[in-house]
């Protein structure tokens, strides 16, 4: 039958689809679970059950849809297709609050009770103190006529929530009917007890007062009956069943006269006019009948009257006991008329006014009785018991400081000595005055060397304290003197996680393990003090132990997600990825929609990109950014992290194309706008530079001062023409020469071309030289580029320069370059250079090494010989060359360095001496500093010291005499764009 009942809601499910099949189709169940999901919101239950069955087509096993499906059958009334679908859903997520939920709805309205029993219970294991769902289970319960399991249920939740005013007043009504059947089988005491419960708990329940007074009246005591209907009367003055009640009472014992004047009355004259006008008259005359013979009070009344000291004695102890509360008033200001100080009738005065809750006499009294009998034991008492009470009132008004010199002065007193001394010790806490709290305690333990509660507070103050040892010790003496209360060992871990989170919290990370550690050996499932190990090993880092804790935590709570989580971070910060990955994968199958799961994937994928790119695995680093990026949009280092690494990994068009892509799913992305800029910065297209990195965000306002004249920067880059014009000066401290050259220089920039001519001038004594030229460079690729150019000049110059370099871009900013160049001195003499370099650049950093071969062949004349012989001897001259160049501030501004040395002089294609040097080993140092004055004009200043071989002596070839020569060059250029 129940296949047959489980094919049958297929069938109706089934059908229920049909239409829907025309209307809305998706291609993806989590649009089917996100449409249902707004459906079941709007109450469009019908829609909602068709869209999730439509999804579960796709995913068959997506509990989140059968979830949507059992709820919104269960609102079209469909209990059977709800229940068959949600009991699926139950046995993957036991513990889910709602599917529990919906199964009670479901059972209970099918009464199916013993199942919606068994659904709240497991409720209640998860939330055991949800008064709704025990005020549900107590309803099942009386649906089912099972009443005395509901009673006991009530009971239980109102030991839970005992101020709750609708549990009390149901508990009270269960109480009420239990008490009447404890009268019926006549267990009075049980009923006297049931009742005095409930009356303290509820003073003011009528039932309860009648109860008693039924209980005591069965039992034979009227006196008691009448002292519960006067109690009563306190709570409830003007009920007219408790009125009657009690003069019906007063009556029965034969106290017509107090029945009388509690008739008369104001309060119960006005209210009760009926009463006064026929009980009265009644009770006079029964009074009348009852008095004249029989009561020695009556008698004693009127002997008082007429003076009898003796009578009045009588008559005032009488009616105090009696509860004649008026007879007493009368007689006493009688009395004390007679005699105004003495002191028994004032004592009974004050007793007086203590039994008719007139509070304010009462304190006057006993104030004045203190004051006139200060020796008297028992005023004494009353008064220190009245400031005992005053001093609390003002410690629950939060009046310290009137309460503290109370309680100061009652320590003398031996009544109160103890409990002073806890109520200063309570204010010293409250205060957080610890140290007045500790030698408080101190006197507390002094006082009971043998009350544990003393030392209990003394290692909570402790621990209040933050000294965490010494309370950790109280309570381990406490645990071994006092093995069978589970108190102690409580408290034990409980001030061991106090101790560990305040290590937390001062960050003493490895401190906080052997805490934990403790704590975990007496409670190793304890999920705070798992929690904190796992924190703080992961904050050392000492990750394999953070892990160990992990999979401890996790043995304990198994579908714990916070648990995962962090395992699943430390395996990721152990460069663990593959494990990270496996445990976030596993909460995914249950928690498919969550948000921070799916962030916690991403940062472990953002984690593994980064130890990829530092490996140089850019291919798989950026799919790894990629996937962190698709499972957390807001994920901004991964984002940031991939588009920096396309730009200095990828060619310049690619990485524009990808931040395209990436614009087009954030249009409105600020960073991804910058870094389009950074991108067309170096395929030098310096308008679209400017346009875009205009975007870039920056909070600091000097920072963006700075930027601004980057942009700046940019804008004059976008300037085709540039000109410089060079000022050098070169003296020497080893021999008298100073010469100087002037140099200028034009070029002018196109898409992939640039054009330049230079002009040198030198002079000297001997006259003057002139160098002219002219020069272009081609961008052939976005990494290759070269450059040419021919160099003129007369006198001073090589007749002829003809110099060529090419030059390419590698990955992570490095370059290679080759060039060579043609010379030909004024001399004739010929000299070809090759030079190799190469240079990386880092963010704002900037090196270069290059070394220099130029192979020659050098005449020699034999004047010895007639006619003179010249022969040709070969040389190859070298040149290693270092320098660097340090972007210091926002405007690009750099200092330069520069170190070079070898048997020939660096060119600089600024050829304005003679290669007279080149047999000779020379060494150059030399620094430089560029200011970009404004962002198209910049001031470049260099200066460099060459010591060199000048001069030797030889014989036969052997060298006899070095001189060695020190020249220093300052050059200034000035150099601007239009």
């Amino acid at each position: 039958m129940k296949i047959n009942k489980s094919i049958g809601i297929l069938i109706v499910i089934l059908l229920s689809q049909v239409s829907l099949q025309a209307q809305e189709i998706y291609d993806s169940s989590d649009l089917y679970f996100e449409k249902a999901k707004a459906s079941i919101a709007n109450e469009e239950f019908s829609r909602a059950a068709k869209l999730s069955w439509r999804g579960l087509q796709l995913a068959p096993d997506d509990l989140d849809l059968k979830t949507l499906l059992g709820a919104a059958n269960l609102q079209l009334g469909r209990y059977d297709t709800a229940r068959w679908v949600l009991r699926q859903v139950y046995e993957k997520r036991r513990k889910n609050p709602d599917i529990l939920k919906y199964l009670v709805n479901i059972e209970q309205t099918t009464q199916r009770y013993s199942d919606a029993i068994c659904f709240v219970n497991e409720l209640l294991e998860i939330t055991p103190y949800s008064r709704g769902w025990h005020m549900r289970k107590i309803a099942i319960y009386k649906e089912m006529g099972n009443y005395e399991e509901a009673e006991r249920a009530l009971k239980r939740i109102y030991q839970i929530y005992p101020n709750d005013s609708q549990l009390k007043e149901e508990y009270n009504y269960i109480m009420i009917g239990d008490g009447d059947e404890a009268i019926k089988s006549k267990n009075y005491e049980e009923a006297s007890e049931i009742y005095k419960t409930i009356i303290t708990n509820t003073p003011e329940n009528k039932d309860a007062y009648i109860g008693i007074i039924r209980n005591e009246m069965q039992k034979g005591n009227p006196e008691a009956a009448l002292q519960y209907t006067n109690r009563s009367l306190l709570e409830l003055p003007l009920d007219r069943e408790l009125v009657e009640k009690k003069i019906g009472l007063l009556e029965a014992l034969g106290r017509h006269e107090e029945a009388i004047v509690y008739i008369e009355s104001q309060p119960i004259k006005d209210a009760f006019p009926d009463i006064y006008k026929n009980t009265r008259p009644y009770l006079m005359q029964q009074s009348a009948d009852f008095n004249e013979y029989n009561d020695p009070y009556e008698i004693n009344k009127k002997l008082a009257e007429t003076g009898n000291s003796v009578a009045l004695d009588y008559v005032i102890k009488n009616s105090l006991g009696k509860g004649y509360y008026v007879d007493a008033e009368y007689f006493l200001n009688i009395a004390l008329k007679r005699s105004p100080n003495s002191k028994d009738y004032l004592i009974k005065q004050m007793e007086l006014y203590k039994a008719t809750l007139n509070t304010e006499e009462y304190n006057k009294s006993v104030l004045a009785l203190h004051e006139k009998f200060p020796t008297d034991t028992d005023i004494t008492y009353a008064y220190n018991k009245l400031m005992y009470d005053t001093a609390k009132d003002y410690v629950a008004s939060n009046q310290d400081q009137l309460a503290l010199p109370i309680f100061e002065e009652l320590v003398s007193s031996p009544d109160f000595q103890k409990e002073a001394e806890q109520q200063i010790y309570g204010i010293y806490i409250s205060q957080q005055k610890y140290d007045e709290a500790t030698d408080q305690i101190d006197k507390l333990i002094g006082l009971d060397p043998n009350n544990p509660d003393f030392l209990r507070r003394k290692s909570t103050l402790y621990q209040e304290m933050e000294l965490f040892d010494d309370a950790l010790e109280i309570t381990r003496n406490l645990e071994q003197n006092y093995p069978l209360n589970q108190t102690y060992p409580a408290l034990y871990v409980d001030q061991i996680e106090a101790y560990a989170t305040y290590l937390m919290r001062e960050q003493r990370y490895r401190a906080v393990i052997p805490v934990v550690e403790d704590g975990l050996s007496r409670e190793n499932n304890n999920k705070r003090l798992l929690d904190i190990a796992i924190n703080a090993a992961s904050a050392i880092p000492d990750y394999e132990k953070g892990i160990n804790y992990g999979l401890s935590a996790l043995s304990f709570y198994p579908n714990n997600k916070n648990f995962k989580l962090k395992l699943s971070n430390l395996y990721s910060q152990n460069k663990e990825y593959t494990k990270a990955k496996g445990v976030l994968d596993t909460l995914r199958t249950t928690y498919i929609y969550d948000r921070k799961i799916k962030n916690a994937l991403a940062e472990v994928l953002f984690y593994r990109a980064k130890a990829q790119e530092e490996d140089g695995l850019v291919e798989e680093a950026l799919v790894n950014y990629d996937s962190a990026v698709s499972l957390n949009p807001d994920d901004r280092g991964s984002l940031m992290r991939m588009v920096n690494l396309h730009i200095t990994q990828k060619p310049s068009d690619e990485s524009l194309d990808f931040i395209n892509e990436q614009l087009e799913e954030r249009p409105d992305d600020n960073f991804l706008k910058y870094k389009k800029g950074i991108v067309f910065e170096l395929l030098k297209q310096y308008d679209s530079a400017y346009y875009y990195q205009k975007f870039r965000e920056i909070d600091n306002p000097f920072e963006k001062q700075e930027w601004n004249l980057v942009l700046e920067t940019l804008r004059a880059a976008q300037l085709k023409n540039q000109i410089a014009a060079t000022y050098l000066q070169a003296t020497s401290d080893s021999i008298a020469f100073s010469t100087s050259l002037a140099s200028l220089n034009y070029s002018r920039e196109y898409t992939k071309m640039t054009y330049g001519a230079d002009i040198n001038y030198a002079a000297r004594t001997s006259g003057v030289g002139v160098q002219g030229g002219v020069n272009v460079s081609r961008i052939f690729t976005e990494t290759i580029y070269a450059d040419v150019g021919l160099l003129v000049g007369s006198r001073f110059f090589p007749k002829l320069k003809l110099y060529g370099n090419a030059y390419k871009g590698f990955k992570s900013g490095y370059e290679a370059q080759v060039g060579l160049s043609f010379a030909r001195l004024q001399n004739d003499q010929n000299y070809l250079t090759l030079s190799l370099g190469a240079s990386r650049t880092w963010e704002d950093i900037w090196v270069q090494a290059r070394l220099s071969f130029s192979p020659t062949s050098v005449p020699f004349v034999d004047d010895s010989t007639i006619p003179s012989t010249t022969t040709f001897q070969s040389f190859l001259y070298t040149n290693v060359m270092v320098q660097a160049r340090i972007n210091v501030n926002a405007r690009k501004d750099y200092f330069s360095v520069i170190v070079s040395g070898g048997s020939a002089p660096f060119d600089q294609q600024l050829e304005f001496q003679d290669n007279t040097f080149l047999n000779f080993t020379n060494v150059m140092v030399g620094a430089g500093y560029m200011y970009h004055m404004t962002p198209r004009s910049s001031l470049l200043v260099n200066g460099t010291w060459i010591n060199f071989l000048s001069n030797q002596t030889t014989n036969n070839q052997i060298v006899l005499d070095q001189i060695y020569t020190n020249q220093y060059n300052l050059s200034v250029s000035f150099i601007t764009r239009f």
